[in-house]
């Protein structure tokens, strides 16, 4: 049985990244039954709307916007009316405008309900053989050198998501191979639409396809990076068993300590433990 629309509730409604046809029939309904939807630019949402039907009012919600509908968009819903809210493409509250005004409608004392759906980051991580055991997601990546390089070099080990636009693209993938020579790329452009592309290979790889690209710098991308482990030297064993056994430790409790501590494996550093005590 379908859910009725709730009265005085916002639906939070993921749409399409691009192609019409990756939308749920829930969303096409909810977005056909609510009394108005809240979008960022009414001109892209109208094209959705007019694909499926949909005649609910479109009322602009953007970042430029988002303080002042967003008390509009209360008085609404005091009134009774049930709203959605939808972003350009994907899931709304996602690096897209969403995010205050669900805040301020759940301080407001009215539901908010998740109609989940697309998204970029899961599509390309679905498809990246990268996302296992978990992954950081980043938002959009700085567009300043200075504070794209300090970000970039910081990254731990392990797998990591951002956004960025196409055109930014190349150059972001040269600056994470300065920092991450090692690191394993998979960048996705333009997902689901007609110049789609998914670019793999370690950083620098990437940025040379992307930048040989004809295509490589329209739209928007994700990209997913896995960094690797730093290799952990022998001194950096050795300093780390020597502080262990100054604080006290028994060789076997060091030798544990440092294992877990560093990541590395326990016969290396039981082996450099023998060293140093020999």
């Amino acid at each position: 049985m379908s859910e009725e629309i709730v009265p005085g509730a916002l639906y939070v409604v993921a749409t399409p990244l691009g192609n019409l046809e990756d939308i749920t029939y829930r969303a096409v309904r909810i977005l056909g039954g609510v009394s108005r939807v809240l979008c960022e630019d009414t001109r892209k949402t109208r094209v959705l709307c007019e694909h499926y039907g949909v005649t609910a009012p479109l009322l602009r919600h953007d970042a430029h916007t988002e303080a002042r509908s967003a008390q509009g968009a209360i008085a609404l819903l005091a009134a009774g009316e049930s709203l959605a809210l939808v972003s350009d493409a994907g899931t709304p509250g996602v690096c897209d405008p969403g995010a205050r005004l669900v805040r301020d409608v759940v301080a407001a004392g009215h539901r908010v309900i998740p109609v989940p759906g697309a998204s970029a980051v899961t599509a390309l991580l679905s498809v990246s053989g990268r996302a296992a055991p978990g992954f950081a997601f980043g938002g959009f990546l700085p567009k300043p050198k200075a504070a794209l390089d300090a970000l970039l070099a910081a990254l731990p080990p392990g797998v990591h998501a951002f956004f960025v636009p196409a055109r930014d693209l190349a150059a972001a993938l040269e600056r994470l191979a300065t920092h991450h020579p090692g690191a394993d790329v998979v960048a996705g452009r333009e997902l689901t639409k007609l110049h789609e592309h998914v670019y793999r290979g370690l950083a620098a790889d990437a940025a040379a396809a992307v930048a040989a690209d004809p295509h490589g710098d329209r739209g928007e991308a994700v990209i997913v990076v896995e960094v690797p482990p730093k290799e952990t030297d022998d001194d950096a064993i050795r300093a780390a068993l020597a502080a262990e056994r100054a604080r006290g430790l028994s060789q076997k409790a060091a030798i544990a300590a440092v294992t877990a501590a560093l990541g590395v494996r326990r016969a290396r550093v039981y082996a450099l433990a023998l060293d140093a005590d020999g």
